[in-house]
């Protein structure tokens, strides 16, 4: 996290408390600065929309790609990645990714066309997500934190000051921003507000609720039989091409689309029950850590069963506290449903993570050399690193697909001799146990080893 306070230190004053060695993936929305009052900030949406405005009289008075109006459009799409977030979904450490020269002519292009139909409302840009290919919500968030960036760093400098003051321990400082600079990174430190963050923006998460507002009855039969009744019928039913198409040609519905997106309400992410499992498990997997010591010890030049079984000894004891401490319950929504795989992930990360830095043990999630990525690569160099995988037992498909594919490849291509392969149990269906016993006996006496760990929540002692 930021600095050597509670967490609580920088959510009182509306930050969002980072992970600074790994991004967490939430999302600036443009649809919440609407409503945010911190005083850095409101404003924020008055320039978001200025600066769509401008591109869009741009176009407008543009007559051909490449002539003098297109090109300084081009120039105000020009975003690369905010660098100092610690948000959104860079596959390991912190750096994500911009907006590229033909992502932005797609983007113009379409732009353009939907202009042409007598449509120039601000608001569309934030939609653009919902029309082109490799425009998700990384992007809207990169989007919208390029035309912020000025007060996202005068909003930083005000609560790093007051954690300094509060009693904080300076972090180094950047000479030319004069930001506090991530250790892990060495790049300048950018805080978020906690009321901008969303798991998913909302020009991209719609619901059943959002009825397509159907002016006549010819256009009504015609709607429902292209896309159905509702925006999430189209937003999810029809590839971003086949969308984008219908609505250049029925620009009553691009009218609908705007006036719904702009009534939506405006949720911030709920970081008490953390749906998508991105941000509790890091300071409950360290107080687990510390509540529960491991007592490790790695030799001077350890060999690759060394590693191995200390990996191993992490895993048992990720077991243990799933199984036996409660740790389970971060594997669940509040209304019992299990989260998806990467909350899992997150939660091993954070208990062998803080086990390894006690003893100096590499440790990279999702560690990629070209094939695809593993999940976890422990190790102190290339000779003697111990692969982990873990899958939970409702991936039916992917739990004998991961041990007989993708594990294998994953261990050539990082040059791994051994692997644990961890399957968490969250309820599992008579398919899955079948193809667990099934995978336990093609795997017998191999390289890898399967480690069932039972994450149902246990029935209190009490109400036995």
């Amino acid at each position: 996290m930021l600095i050597d306070l509670p967490q609580s230190a920088l959510n009182s004053r509306g930050a969002f408390d980072p992970i600074l060695d790994l991004d967490t993936r939430l999302f600036i929305d443009p649809h919440l600065l609407k409503h945010e009052d911190i005083p850095e900030f409101r404003n924020s949406y008055i320039s978001l929309q200025a600066h769509f405005q401008r591109i869009s009289k741009l176009l407008s008075a543009s007559e051909a790609i490449n002539d003098v109006f297109w090109r300084n459009a081009d120039k105000m799409m020009q975003w690369s990645e905010v660098k100092g977030l610690c948000i959104g979904y860079a596959s390991k450490g912190t750096s994500g990714s911009g907006i590229g020269p033909e992502l932005r002519r797609r983007l113009l292009s379409t732009a353009k066309a939907i202009i042409s139909k007598g449509r120039d409302e601000p608001e569309l840009f934030e939609l653009v997500g919902l029309l082109e290919e490799d425009f998700g919500p990384d992007r809207i968030s990169d989007m919208s934190a390029n035309v912020i960036r000025d007060d996202l760093v005068t909003f930083t400098k005000r609560i790093y000051r007051e954690l300094i003051e509060a009693g904080g321990t300076p972090l180094a400082i950047d000479t030319k921003t004069d930001l506090p600079i991530n250790p892990f990174t060495d790049q300048p430190i950018l805080l978020v507000p906690i009321s901008l963050l969303r798991d998913l923006p909302v020009a991209l998460d719609w619901s059943s609720r959002d009825i397509i507002a159907q002016h006549n009855e010819e256009l009504r039969q015609r709607v429902n039989h292209i896309i159905g009744q509702s925006w999430k019928e189209a937003t999810r039913g029809l590839k971003k091409g086949d969308l984008k198409e219908i609505l250049l040609e029925n620009p009553e519905l691009i009218d609908d689309l705007v006036k719904q997106y702009a009534a939506k309400e405006a949720q911030k992410y709920d970081f008490v029950n953390d749906r998508a499992g991105e941000y509790i498990w890091f300071s409950i997997s360290r107080q687990f850590v510390k509540d529960n010591p491991l007592s490790l010890l790695l030799p001077t030049h350890p060999t690759t069963d060394d590693v191995y079984k200390l990996v191993l000894s992490i895993c048992v004891k990720f077991k243990n506290l799933v199984e036996n401490n409660g740790l389970c319950k971060l594997f669940y929504n509040e209304d019992g449903t299990a989260k998806h795989e990467s909350a899992i992930q997150l939660v091993f990360f954070g208990i062998s993570d803080s086990y390894c830095q006690a003893n100096k043990l590499l440790i990279a999630p999702e560690s990629d050399s070209g094939r695809g990525p593993v999940d976890f690569k422990f190790g102190t160099n290339m000779e003697n690193s111990v692969l982990v995988e873990i899958k939970k037992s409702t991936n039916t498909s992917g739990l004998k697909k991961g041990i007989e594919k993708q594990l294998p490849e994953y261990m050539n291509a990082e040059g791994s001799k051994r692997a644990v392969y961890l399957v968490v149990d969250v309820g599992s269906t008579q398919a899955a146990i079948n193809r667990l016993s099934e995978i336990n006996n093609k795997i017998n006496g191999t390289a890898i080893n399967i480690l069932r760990v039972d994450g149902i929540p246990k029935v209190s002692a009490s109400r036995l």
